[in-house]
């Protein structure tokens, strides 16, 4: 066999070599995008159950857009939804207020001028009809706040929180302490510790009495909360006007 013979064999066969690699390669591939298609649509079935109490992307509506502005801009700090258990079949009607973030289009700003003029629960917005809230909120034209008081409707529904109230004072946004996350918040709010000044009061011990070790997952610095509290007592709500 001459040499030229023998490259062309050589040659033949690492073509050869090549064709099949390729085709394997593609079957198992296709194989593993299919199986990955089948887990995405199982998951998205699971996701599909009811959403839980709690501030949490936003898993209550569709993504921010445009239409949002500065509010959502404001708000997007406070997207954290992280996994909370289920509200209980008992109906809800503890004296503490909602999160009103939860409905899609109404970010830190909007829930804040919301509580200025009473409305704390998703029980009493889902009452409000869309001219008022357009006004009170402040909202930029796009804004679909008719689709607010029917996303609030849904979450007092869900939540067992139909026909809830709050009489306490004005809500501060507490996840602007370093370390105090939305389940925290919500955490707080739930034990009566809803401003500031009412945080800046509370010993360490007390609030590791109300967050405990197995909820937090690691060691809070609660003397950090207090004295970031201590500096912000009195001052969320004195950049915004009153709303008449």
């Amino acid at each position: 066999m001459d040499l030229t013979s023998l490259l062309g064999y050589i040659l033949v066969g690492l073509l050869f070599g090549w064709v099949s690699s390729t085709l394997v390669e593609w079957v198992w591939y296709r194989g593993r995008r299919r199986r990955l298609d089948l887990s995405a649509t199982s998951s998205g079935a699971r996701v599909s159950q009811p959403v839980p109490e709690g501030r949490a992307a936003q898993t209550y509506g569709a993504p921010p857009g445009p239409a949002a502005g500065a509010n959502a801009q404001e708000g997007r700090h406070r997207g954290r939804r992280d996994a909370q258990p289920g509200p209980s079949a008992a109906q809800d009607l503890s004296n503490r207020p909602d999160n009103l973030t939860a409905v899609y289009g109404i970010g830190g700003l909007y829930e804040r001028r919301l509580y200025q003029v009473g409305i704390f629960t998703w029980d009493q917005l889902s009452r409000a009809d869309a001219e008022s809230l357009q006004q009170i909120t402040r909202a930029l034209p796009g804004s679909d706040t008719r689709a607010w008081s029917e996303q609030a409707r849904a979450l007092a529904q869900t939540n067992n929180r139909v026909g809830a109230v709050y009489d306490g004072p004005l809500p501060e946004d507490l996840t602007r302490i370093a370390g105090v996350d939305q389940v925290f918040e919500d955490q707080l709010y739930a034990a009566g510790i809803v401003t500031f000044r009412q945080l800046a009061e509370r010993t360490p011990d007390e609030l590791a009495r109300i967050i405990p070790a197995h909820l937090a997952g690691e060691e809070l610095d609660f003397v950090s909360w207090i004295v970031q509290a201590d500096s912000l007592r009195d001052e969320y709500y004195a950049d915004e006007p009153p709303i008449l």
